[in-house]
């Protein structure tokens, strides 16, 4: 019989591949059309006001987690669902990252040494993420996603916990599913939310103390100017940074068709001068910084370029506190090639800088540190196959 972490794999893969060939029937939805749009238009009919339908209110919705756990720029996969119309004149160019109902991939990191241990630490993870409509998205209903998550992370390593006196476990898994809901409303809102289970563990499913439950609930509401929204959310995550329910709003400024600006928590800003440059930045509580810049090179070819935090906690399974997580941190700068290859598919290659980089235990991300483990700045490589249809 195969060991366990082998039949893991095997079994998600599987799994995958199948969720893969289903999301290729994804089609585009007819944007809904509301009374307080249509009098809108007719009132106004040159003033810009992208996102009175839904296919543009939908690219504002969070993220299906706050907590990337591969080494990309990449945001979630839920954003290529945006029924947007083909050939819109006043159509929103997607983020880069964003769009990606499929994605997979590898990061690796060498062997750097382990500060006041005669060891080093090499890290390598793979992981993968689809996202699907169930059913046929129809036009004015509202749209059910199914997500699958996985990813597994092996710190190879023969440092010791220097508080318990433990090795550093060698193998972390994730593995997620559940669903997103998004509904438009005749008023120009929409509301909505996003629920996954699972586990995050070095023995996933392990206990039931092992098990996760993210959940996510927003709404985005027009303002009186008929142009910008306000954006209200509520996050929760075993596994964020702030293990408690974070509360979030924000107003949604857009002055033109080329700059959106997040005012509030959480905030962001995403700025397009033009179809050669993009610009983003974005931050959730307690330190998830993600900055990048974007070049095009050529009509397929884009160069990009960031600063990102990364963080990915877990269960242990054996754990002596059950609140106790185990945490994997670093900073990143990093430059990147994203190449498109055809049919909705592309590759990203992106070689980064990891400094600030340590393991830790602790009740949250602030408090509780115990077995703290350094580990000098090094390189990062990652490669990553994205569908964005």
């Amino acid at each position: 019989m195969l060991p366990y972490h082998l039949r893991l794999q095997v079994s998600f893969w599987c799994c995958l591949v199948a969720s893969t060939l289903s999301a290729q029937d994804v089609v585009w939805v007819q944007p809904v059309d509301s009374p307080l749009y249509e009098t809108h238009v007719s009132s106004t009919a040159n003033q810009w006001t992208p996102y009175r339908d839904a296919s543009q209110r939908i690219d504002l919705l969070p993220p299906v987690d706050f907590n990337l756990e591969q080494d990309t720029f990449a945001s979630e996969p839920i954003a290529d669902l945006d029924p947007i119309e083909p050939g819109s004149s006043r159509r929103k160019k997607p983020s880069f990252g964003r769009g990606a109902p499929l994605s997979m991939g590898g990061f690796w990191a060498p062997n750097t040494p382990v500060v006041n241990q005669p060891a080093n630490l090499q890290m390598n993870a793979q992981f993968a993420r689809v996202a699907m409509p169930l059913g046929i998205p129809e036009e004015g209903k509202p749209l059910w996603l199914a997500i699958a998550k996985f990813g597994r992370l092996e710190l190879a390593t023969n440092a010791i916990l220097p508080d318990s006196g433990e090795p550093v476990p060698g193998q972390f898994w994730l593995v997620e599913t559940g669903v997103t809901h998004i509904r438009p409303l005749a008023s120009g809102s929409t509301v909505g939310g996003t629920f996954l289970f699972g586990s995050a563990s070095d023995k996933p499913f392990h206990a039931g103390r092992d098990l996760t439950l993210m959940s996510i609930l927003f709404a985005t509401v027009p303002a009186r100017n008929q142009r910008d929204d306000w954006s209200f959310s509520l996050f929760y995550s075993p596994t964020s940074q702030l293990p408690y329910p974070l509360p979030g709003i924000a107003y949604v400024w857009k002055p033109d068709e080329t700059f959106e600006a997040k005012i509030g928590l959480p905030p962001g800003i995403e700025w397009r001068p033009n179809d050669d440059w993009e610009i983003t930045f974005s931050y959730f509580p307690l330190v998830n910084v993600n900055a990048m810049v974007r070049r095009r090179l050529a009509d397929r070819l884009w160069l990009f370029g960031g600063y990102r935090t990364d963080t990915q906690i877990y269960f242990l399974a054996d754990r002596l506190i059950e609140k106790e997580r185990f945490y994997v941190f670093d900073q990143r700068a990093g430059i990147g090639l994203d190449q498109h290859i055809g049919s909705g598919f592309s590759l990203e290659f992106l070689a980064s800088y990891l400094f600030d980089r340590e393991l830790f235990q602790g009740t949250s991300f602030t408090s509780g540190r115990t077995d703290v483990i350094e580990f000098d700045p090094g390189l990062g490589l990652s490669l990553q196959l994205l569908w964005r249809r």
